[in-house]
């Protein structure tokens, strides 16, 4: 606390015996002494503290770890509103505020005065305004504030012993002792002052109607409330108006409480839950499903969920399962965690992929056959290498009889790698909102599933978090499930987290976490309503904690008891929470024996017809598991027609007119002013530099109607400071302009944004973003190509995009994508194999050798060129070179991978992203110094109508009219040509050697690699790169050369770093003298020849 003068010890009862009580086995304060002492009905005999201790009362302290915070928050609000506070605390604020010493402003209300009491001294008033014969009233304040205090703690700190653990065994925060604040010893009330009555608070809702209440009966309904199957954790909020909404949901009398429809909705769905995972063990009792065994509620909780949202007015629900697999003995592989953005923390153990058949079967409808037959062996019908079943993502369209409206529910397809989805989903739902017209997320909601190991495990839950609140990233809330199982496969909790809960990642973003046991359906039912309504009211984060078990083990062929044997003992001594629910139904007359009886075998003969059905089906079909159908986007295109990408000159004018100048009245940097102007003399020279050719191909498609997005940290400015598209007035704070949003007023939206420091999550993120509509582009840089492999699980993986849009990811570094690794390899580059998802996302990533040491050098073009699909082995005489064999190469490919050096050829593949009748996702790996290069602009010709990307730049000088004189071909990528034309020209063998550059590396260019090799015949054929030999493109190219080159009996030579497990030397000297080496060996002269070039 700020004001030090209100931390003051204050005469109270010290506390005696329970401080460190245990509650092992999760007993909670209902089995507890105090529960014994409220409801007994001989006294209990309790040593309370006596007179003789009165002097040690005085040394305890008032304002202990809870209360202080409490007493803060109120002071706080006292200074803005006075009549915030209750009469007693505004006393006690006002007389500190007046000089009085803290242990001595306390002053009794008039509410707080028995008949008879002393008149309340006036507030303000000096010491001697108190007299010693008010020493009832002060007893009777303070007693009030210990109440208050009490009741303070068990919202605070009640959830810590909540009976939460459906097998009786944990206590949901590794912590088996009783808080001692939650005991009225803590704060001196005696057995005595149970019976009296006190006034309640303004900070609770247990009275319902009643002012007060005996200490007796708040205790009673404190623990009903905070203490039993659910455990509310909530008063980390820093919001007053959010803090009082929970404590009336949960507080006020028969909140949590179903009426007699709900009741049986929720039997008949707990039927359905229990009987479909009976159902498929029956019929496929040595298969993997991993079910919901142990969590049977999870289906009645989402469908519950989905419910509700629905009757709010959410029209689209996007669920992210993710889990793992993991090799066990028998080879299988076994899924771990799923993920949910709205948090319910289920204890089963673990794994959050459970019961997605269940899920897609129950909730989203899926029909069962094409479930089912996903058991068989059968052969695929369609393209794709496909996926396992627990894989499989879906969207479908259902009528919710709850709300009387439809509602689009789509579950994404996930890989193993636990909460990689999670990004996914979100990017995914922000899509939504931004092509739906959705901005406040009324009518779109994500609903993410994790695993209680996995939540707190995984490093990319923190990073989607961290989006929660971010203004390009915010989807306004998400409902976060945890299946909290209680273990990682095999791995206890204690071994997998250092955190009470593993929720409490949620505290860091401000969202409540309700815990609740899995085996009381109602309480579920009861948090799922309030989390619901509690994402619509604030459009916030919230977390459900499920806590349950896991019948089977990790999975229905694995015997847990190796490594879990007491718990596995408790397990098969404990009903199925269906079996309990349906007696608590029938016993309360809401339903009886027959009719459990009669939705049974309902739901028993619909799984067998569809099981029936399911033994007909003669193949399989890929496409019926699209989580981001494009119903309209590939009809009347024909897929092997690659238009041409150039505009009109009106066009170019118009939009570097724009970007080269600024509104009226904008108060520009002047260094920027020199930018402006260098643009505007670029522009009457008719030459452009990279940002200009950037600016063209994003001005254009939004002038087209194509949404562009572009994505990653610094992005704005540009990591090199070469981009500037949004620019900050110097006088006026916040005031920016992006001139691309200038352009026209039926122009589409451009979006560029700085992201939080993540490449995993905003990677993923933006390939979610990329799923909805294939018309626009998204664009993601690396800060530095180095960073993207944090993402790199993603770009394997996933990426699918909106094929109206482009979407682009920039990496600060190419060498920082690495951080997304994940992303790459399980999303981006397979996804369209394993989902049947086109994706045109676009991957920026700063690439090139330039003496700044190994972590900004490379981007790793070798890693991204190993997960192309093409095949190294060719024969020329039998591929026909025709006009469609560059789109059928791009049609077949899986991404594609280009390094160019011009900006014309970025303004065309960037354009092509768009114009191509399919979506492919593109990995550009983007220069450094070219970025004001003077030899690496393009003529306004290499724009205009008829124009398109070059897949490779020919030799253009004077070898081309003397190719009988060339004596060595060099063949190379990137910004390396450069460097050497500069030596050629240095050396004087401009007619003795010839320079092509591969602007496109996969698919590879076989048909111009041909004809240049034609051209050049008696030329040696050389690969020249700046990276190491184990790195860069060599691996890639050398098959595909030597593939073509066989039946004429010429190879091509390697010239560049020798192999190294560092991508760059950080020594200048070294670099220098190894660019020397790379140089005189391209070109076959002496180092000694290049002693003088300065390149």
């Amino acid at each position: 606390m700020q004001h030090a003068r209100l931390l003051t010890r204050i005469p109270a009862p010290a506390c005696f015996g329970l401080r460190a009580s245990s509650r092992a086995n999760t007993t909670s304060i209902v089995a507890g002494k105090i529960d014994s002492w409220c409801n007994a009905r001989t006294p209990l005999v309790i040593p309370f503290a006596s007179a003789s201790s009165a002097v040690a009362l005085k040394a305890e302290p008032f304002m202990n770890g809870t209360s202080s915070v409490y007493i803060e928050q109120m002071y706080e609000q006292w200074r803005v509103d006075p009549s915030s506070v209750h009469a007693s605390w505004a006393a006690y604020f006002q007389n500190v505020e007046k000089g009085l010493a803290p242990g001595q402003a306390y002053q009794p209300p008039p509410t707080l005065m028995s008949a008879g009491m002393a008149a309340p001294v006036a507030v303000g008033a000096t010491m001697s305004a108190i007299a010693p014969s008010a020493g009832a009233s002060i007893k009777e304040i303070t007693d009030h504030l210990k109440v208050q205090l009490l009741i303070r703690s068990y919202q605070t700190r009640g959830h810590n012993i909540a009976d939460l653990d459906p097998l009786g065994i944990n206590s949901a925060d590794l912590d088996d002792t009783i808080p001692p604040e939650l005991e009225p010893q803590f704060y001196g009330l005696t057995e005595q002052d149970l019976d009296r009555e006190f006034i309640l608070p303004m900070s609770t809702f247990i009275g319902g109607d009643k002012p007060s209440l005996t200490l007796r009966e708040i205790i009673n309904r404190l623990k009903r409330i905070y203490c039993t199957h659910t455990g509310v954790e909530y008063m980390h909020l820093t919001n007053y108006e959010q803090l009082d909404w929970v404590r009336r949901k949960f507080e006020m009398p028969r909140a949590t409480e179903l009426n007699h429809e709900q009741k049986k909705t929720l039997l008949k769905r707990l039927i359905r839950s229990t009987k479909f995972e009976e159902f498929l063990a029956k019929k496929w009792p040595s298969e993997k499903r991993f079910g919901l065994d142990g969590c049977e509620i999870l289906m009645p909780a989402i469908k519950q969920l989905i419910d509700h949202a629905s009757s709010s007015g959410v029209d689209s629900v996007v669920i992210g399962m993710p889990h793992r697999q993991a090799a066990s003995e028998n080879t299988h592989l076994e899924p771990l965690q799923i993920g949910c953005f709205l948090v319910l923390n289920l204890s089963k153990k673990g794994i959050l992929y459970r019961g997605r058949l269940n899920i897609l079967a129950n909730v989203c409808r899926q029909p069962l056959p094409t479930i089912l037959s996903q058991f068989s062996t059968l052969e695929p019908a369609d393209e794709g290498s496909g996926d396992v079943k627990y894989h499989l993502g879906v969207c479908v369209e259902r009528f919710n009889r709850e709300s009387q409206r439809k509602v689009k529910i789509a579950v994404v397809a996930n890989p193993s790698h636990l909460e990689a989805c999670d990004p996914v989903v979100m990017g995914k739902v922000r899509a939504e909102l931004f092509y739906g017209g959705d901005a406040n997320a009324d009518r779109t909601l994500a609903i993410v599933m994790h695993g209680d190991a996995a939540l707190c495990g995984e490093g990319v839950v923190m990073e989607t978090f961290n989006l929660n609140d971010l203004k390009a990233y915010t989807v306004h809330g998400c409902i976060h499930v945890v299946v909290n199982n209680q273990i990682g496969f095999t791995t206890d909790p204690r071994a997998s987290r250092s955190s009470p809960y593993c929720t409490d990642i949620g505290r860091v973003i401000g969202c409540p976490i309700f815990h609740v046991n899995s085996d009381d359906p109602e309480a579920v039912i009861h948090v799922c309503n309030v989390a619901s309504e509690w994402r619509r009211t604030f459009k916030k984060d919230v977390i459900i904690d499920l806590v349950c078990y896991r019948r089977q083990g990790h999975n229905e062929l694995d015997e847990p008891m190796f490594t879990q044997p007491l718990m596995y003992q408790r397990i098969k001594q404990t009903k199925p929470v269906l079996t309990v629910y349906q007696k608590q139904v029938v016993n309360e007359g809401i339903a009886n024996d027959q009719f459990v009886k009669d939705e049974v075998a309902k739901y028993n003969a619909i799984l067998e017809e569809a099981y029936e059905s399911a033994q007909k089906v003669t193949y399989l079909r890929n496409r019926d598991w699209l989580d981001s159908p494009w119903d309209d986007f590939f009809k009347k295109r024909d897929p092997l027609k690659i238009p041409a990408t150039g505009i009109e000159k009106e066009q170019v004018d118009l939009i570097i007119g724009k970007f080269s100048s600024t509104p009226e009245g904008f108060n520009l940097h002047r260094g920027l002013e020199r930018t402006l102007k260098g643009r505007q003399q670029m522009h009457k020279e008719n030459s452009y530099d990279w940002a200009c050719g950037e600016a063209l191909a994003f001005g254009s498609l939004l002038l087209e109607g194509t949404h562009v997005r572009l994505s990653g940290q610094d992005v704005e400015r540009g990591t090199f400071s070469h981009r500037h598209h949004v620019l900050h007035d110097q006088k006026i704070d916040q005031k920016t302009y992006n001139a691309l949003n200038h352009l026209s007023d039926k122009q589409a939206e451009y979006t560029v944004c700085n992201s939080s420091l993540s490449e995993f999550a905003i990677l993923g993120f933006e390939l979610g973003y990329s799923m909805v509509d294939p018309n626009s582009l998204v664009v993601w840089e690396a800060q530095f190509g180095d960073f993207a492999n944090n993402a790199q699980c993603i770009i394997d993986q996933f990426i699918c995009s909106d094929p109206n849009s482009l979407v682009v990811w920039e990496a600060q570094f190419g060498d920082f994508a690495n951080n997304a690794q994940c992303i790459i390899d399980q999303f981006i580059c397979s996804g369209q194999s394993k989902w049947i998802r086109q994706s045109g996302v676009v991957l920026s990533l700063p690439h090139g050798y330039e003496g700044m040491g190994p972590e900004h050098s490379s981007a790793r073009v070798e890693r991204y060129l190993q997960l192309c699909n093409e095949d190294d082995e060719v024969d020329p005489e039998k591929i026909a070179f025709g006009p469609t064999f560059e789109a059928q190469q791009l049609h077949d490919t899986n991404w594609i991978v280009t390094n160019c050096t011009t900006p014309a050829n970025l303004f065309h593949v960037y354009r092509r992203q768009v114009t191509m009748p399919f979506r492919k996702p593109l990995v550009q790996f983007s220069p450094k110094s070219l970025l004001r290069h003077p030899m690496a602009r393009s003529p306004i010709e290499d724009f205009l109508p008829g124009t398109k990307f070059k897949r490779a730049l020919p030799e253009s000088g004077e070898a081309v009219n003397s190719p009988h004189n060339v004596t060595r071909l060099v063949f190379c990528t990137g910004k390396v040509y450069y460097d050497l034309v500069a030596a050629r020209k240095h050396l004087d063998l401009e007619r003795q050697v010839a320079i092509c550059r591969i602007e496109q590396i996969s698919p590879f260019p076989y048909d111009i690699v041909v004809e240049e090799c034609s051209r050049y015949k008696g030329a040696d054929l050389v690969w020249a790169q700046e990276e190491h030999k184990n790195m860069g493109a060599w691996a890639f190219v050398q098959p595909r050369f030597n593939s073509l080159l066989t039946k004429q009996r010429r190879t091509i030579k390697y010239a560049g770093r020798q192999p190294s497990s560092s991508p760059a030397t950080g020594n200048k000297y070294t670099h220098v003298a190894e660019q020397k080496d790379l140089l005189a060996t391209t070109l076959n002269v002496r180092k000694a020849d290049l002693e003088n070039f300065k390149g």
